[in-house]
């Protein structure tokens, strides 16, 4: 149990081989050849004849961060400050960001210089990036990795960040800036533009990343000739775990390096345009450029291109971020009064939130200036469902259903609805259309399996699980289940969830908290000779303001 002078337990030793044959730890041997061997060549200067042996060692140990940070010495050494700095990019987004790592990278950064656009040279298709950015330091490295490639200039506004993020943007050769945050996104991101020098302008967010997929398609574009100033729109990919939000997507497979979670939620933006003074974002939340474009009837086309987004898969720092757009949002509808894009804006952001009832006197109030409006009628029964007001969330999906038709989520809502009022054989009539219509959507698939399984259709249920964990969604199945057995209760559908829960277990889609909570509604039932079930009696803080 004894290699290299390290001490393993034996039940441990597996374990390490596996992780030094990967080359994600190096044994205390290998450690103790490439530390001596640094040492020599730093005491014999020999560094140009030492930086092959260590890129070979860095291909056989490619997660080592001793023998990357050795490699990065090697190379200042020399001077190469340009590999130096490629390597430390690298080095920062597999392993992040240290105060030392960080300090050497901002002293081989001072000697080269930001990036430059020479301005004597043709500026024809030169891109500037522009950002605005507040305590973004793990997420900066890898959106600026994958920009640079394909861009020529930097520009980073900081609204006031009290980590490392103006450091980090520095290193990747940023210009940074600073800004008095002054609660108006927009007027950040209009310094960030104004600073900017190249032809043309990319605007993205620290948590967000550009495909080398799309490297070249995005250079096209800008070296294309035109008629006259084009500005062009990008779909946003906005990567959830969620199957049940609106315009919700499968991931394809084709972006398989940016793709994460279960699929994406899309939005449109103007984010590629040409640099003139007279673009401008406007609102002080949610800015936008096209308004502005628009009145100098500048044309807006597509592109294919699409923005990978990963804010609401750091629930965290997305709900710090959502309260902030919720108070700035609440004052701009002050200002707008019945503006239906900021009516819109403020109810999303309130259900986001969990301030449901909030967001249902803000979707009734745009429901009465476009009463015609389906997206408004299923986000507010989504939001009476969140409640427990399961007849008033019922009336608005139908209401959804009767302006759209084949909108998947109005009919999704409307089966769920059903579910929880006790009538599972309905929502089965409903769910089996609507899968017949979208066969791969699995919010769909999941909530006909539970309903097989509350209508006593048990070969069913455990058949359409079996499907399901051939999907994406199986490693959280078991949490799905407890969790919408837990729905069931609140709404008072305790055999329901009893039967749910029975055949997650015999599925084998099971955790503690699934355990737990069966163990709970067991003896009720039992004690029970007439099965009625007291859902306070589990449950009381669920219910307390359902009464």
């Amino acid at each position: 149990t004894n290699l290299g002078g390290l001490k393993w337990e034996i039940d441990k030793k597996g374990d390490a081989l596996d992780l030094y044959e990967k080359g994600f730890i190096l044994s205390p041997l290998v450690m103790d050849i490439v530390s001596n061997y640094h040492l020599a060549v730093t005491a014999l200067r020999e560094f140009k004849r030492a930086e092959p042996f260590f890129r070979d060692a860095l291909l056989l140990h490619p997660h080592s961060k001793r023998i990357k940070y050795l490699l990065i010495d090697i190379l200042i050494q020399q001077g190469k400050h340009h590999l130096a700095l490629k390597e430390i990019e690298g080095a920062m987004i597999t392993f992040g960001t240290d105060d030392d790592l960080l300090s050497a990278a901002l002293k081989v950064r001072d000697a080269v210089g930001p990036m430059e656009i020479d301005k004597r040279s043709d500026q024809r298709g030169t891109i500037s990036l522009a950002m605005i950015v507040k305590n973004e330091e793990k997420h900066l490295a890898r959106c600026l990795a994958s920009l640079k490639p394909v861009v020529d200039e930097i520009i980073v506004v900081d609204t006031g960040s009290n980590d490392r993020t103006r450091e980090t943007a520095k290193v990747f050769g940023a210009k940074v800036f600073d800004f008095k945050w002054t609660d108006d996104f927009s007027e950040a991101r209009n310094l960030s533009i104004a600073k900017a020098s190249g032809k043309w302008i990319f605007v993205m967010d620290a948590d967000e990343v550009l495909s080398p997929l799309d490297y070249g398609l995005l250079k096209r574009l800008v070296e294309k000739s035109t008629p006259g100033p084009v500005a062009y729109s990008v779909v946003t990919r906005n990567y959830t775990t969620q199957t049940n939000i609106i315009g919700w997507n499968l991931n394809e497979g084709k972006y398989q390096s940016e793709e994460v979670g279960s699929g994406w939620i899309p939005s449109t933006k103007v984010r590629l345009f040409p640099n003139d003074k007279r673009f401008r974002f406007e609102y002080p939340v949610h800015e936008k450029l096209e308004p502005s474009l628009k009145k100098l009837g500048i044309e807006i086309k597509k592109t294919t291109i699409p923005v990978h987004h990963y804010g609401q898969m750091n629930q965290k720092n997305g709900d710090g971020k959502g309260e902030i757009y919720y108070q700035i949002g609440k004052r701009k509808l002050d200002e707008k009064k019945d503006d239906l894009v900021a009516i819109h804006e403020l109810a999303v952001q309130a259900g986001g939130l969990g301030k449901h009832r909030e967001a249902i006197e803000l979707w009734q109030r745009l429901i009465v200036l476009k009463p015609d409006s389906p997206l408004a009628f299923v986000n507010m029964g989504t939001a009476y469902l969140k409640i427990g007001k399961y007849d008033d969330a019922l009336k608005a999906a139908k209401r959804a259903v009767e302006l759209a038709p084949r909108m998947k989520e109005a009919i999704n809502n409307h089966a769920l609805c059903e579910l929880y009022r006790g009538n599972a054989g309905q929502a089965i009539v409903i769910l089996n259309k609507l899968l017949g219509q979208e066969p791969h959507y699995l919010s769909a698939q999941f909530i006909q399996a539970a309903a097989y399984c509350c209508n006593g259709n048990k070969e069913r249920g455990t058949k359409a699980f079996e499907k399901l964990e051939k999907t994406i969604t199986s490693p959280g199945l078991a949490v799905a289940c407890h969790d919408f057995a837990k729905k069931l209760i609140s709404a008072k559908r305790l055999d329901y969830a009893i039967s749910l829960l029975d055949v997650a277990i015999e599925s084998k889609n099971v955790n503690q908290d699934l355990l737990s909570l069966y163990h709970e509604c067991g003896p009720v039932v039992h004690s029970s000779p007439t099965g009625l079930f007291s859902v306070e009696r589990l449950y009381p803080s669920d219910t307390a303001d359902l009464r």
